[in-house]
């Protein structure tokens, strides 16, 4: 009888082809399939617009979960880190990172994505680890990108220095005091001219946030006052209309180049809302530009801030997010509830997912101390605040 049914089910499957249902999760497997080739390149900046639809056309699949394989799963996962940080929401990219991280930890694509998720955020501790594992992977002529880049980590997460830097025009900038705005710096000289591409790039840029009150540009040249003359024509010829600061030889221990570390160009700044330096790279790279991005729509209060931490882990807190988030903040007793405006730690995150896990599979011990781990960690932060809650309403 068993063997009459299965030769019966093959006639059916080839006189009229598999289920109707089968066909269509085929067709949207592959959509899926060519989704993430459109949108998972790690070299490729995507638009705000991109993003969006690239969420939409995701949402419109309508896949179960349950009917992907591990990969499809990643997949869809892939296409909402990258989707989010094309609209600029850092903390919704490291929160789908923590979930790729589970599924697959030690993939290529995860490593990149990774690295464009903690720029967006912020997260030098995070860039480095992603760095040390694609250097692992690397050929020779993209470690020399990697070092790079870790170079330009090492500033993220600092305060910017507490100086006033007068440009050409008489404006006076503050990059510790932002007052809300976005502050982008561009370090260049003459005698380490940038690429077209860079020009390019930052030009791009410029353009797209020029009339944004919440950002505001300015150009550092590091020349000897010997090419003073030289760099202002080259500013001229090449279309730098942002204010401009040339240090004509300034001492080197008072030098804004001094100031803010900064190497050789290639070196380009982006401080946040708060007066941290949340990136720093180049305009022509992903990373970089999506942490402007995220940065922009923060001080704008699209999305929850973040705030950066440095390759060692520190986090600070500044004063007027703590109050900011206070003020906005009614807070329920009686169960965990979302915190607003406070700034939010992907690493804090991971923790609090995984504390959340061991919750609901039994394991409370486990839980109750990556709860208090992330209270004593993470003051000031959105984590912090949802495991306080948990622990005040502990059963």
């Amino acid at each position: 009888m068993r063997r009459l049914l299965f030769a019966a089910t093959c006639l059916c499957l080839m006189r009229w082809g598999p289920p109707a249902s089968l066909a269509q999760d085929a067709e949207a497997f592959q959509r899926l399939k060519s989704l993430h080739a459109e949108v998972v390149q790690p070299g490729k900046i995507l638009s705000i617009e991109e993003g969006r639809q690239a969420l939409r056309r995701l949402h419109d699949l309508d896949l179960r979960r349950d009917a992907l394989e591990p990969e499809q799963r990643a997949q869809m996962v892939r296409i909402k880190v990258y989707s989010a940080l094309a609209v600029g929401d850092a903390r919704l990219a490291a929160g789908y990172l923590v979930e790729l991280q589970e599924q697959s930890p030690d993939e290529r694509e995860t490593l990149d994505a990774g690295y464009l998720a903690a720029c967006a955020s912020g997260d030098a501790q995070l860039g480095e680890q992603m760095l040390k594992q694609l250097r692992r992977v690397a050929g020779a002529d993209e470690r020399r990108l990697l070092a790079q880049r870790r170079r330009w980590l090492r500033g993220v997460g600092t305060s910017a220095p507490e100086i006033t830097i007068t440009t050409e025009d008489g404006t006076d900038v503050t990059p510790a005091e932002r007052d809300g705005a976005v502050l982008v710096i561009d370090f260049w000289a003459t005698r380490f001219p940038p690429s077209d591409e860079l020009v390019a790039a930052f030009r791009q840029v410029y353009e797209v946030y020029q009339k944004d009150r919440k950002v505001e540009f300015l150009g550092v040249n590091t020349d000897s006052p010997a090419r003073v003359e030289q760099a202002q024509a080259f500013a001229k010829s090449t279309g730098y209309v942002w204010n401009q600061h040339y240090e004509r030889g300034t001492p080197r221990d008072k030098s804004v180049r001094k100031a803010f570390g900064a190497g050789t160009p290639p070196w380009q700044v982006v401080v946040d809302q708060y007066g941290y330096i949340r990136a720093v790279g180049a305009a022509d790279e992903p990373g970089f530009q999506y942490a402007l991005r995220a940065a922009v729509a923060e001080a704008k209060r699209r999305y929850d801030p973040v705030l950066a931490r440095t390759r060692d882990g520190k986090q600070a807190t500044p004063k007027e997010a703590v109050v900011e988030a206070a003020r906005r903040q009614a807070p329920d007793k009686k169960k965990p509830s979302a915190t607003g405006e406070l700034p939010s730690n992907p690493e804090a995150a991971r923790k609090l997912g995984l504390a959340r896990t061991f919750l609901k599979t039994g394991r409370r011990t486990d839980a109750r101390r990556l709860f208090e781990e992330v209270v004593r960690d993470y003051p000031g932060t959105r984590e912090a605040k949802l495991a306080r809650e948990y622990l005040d309403n502990w059963p």
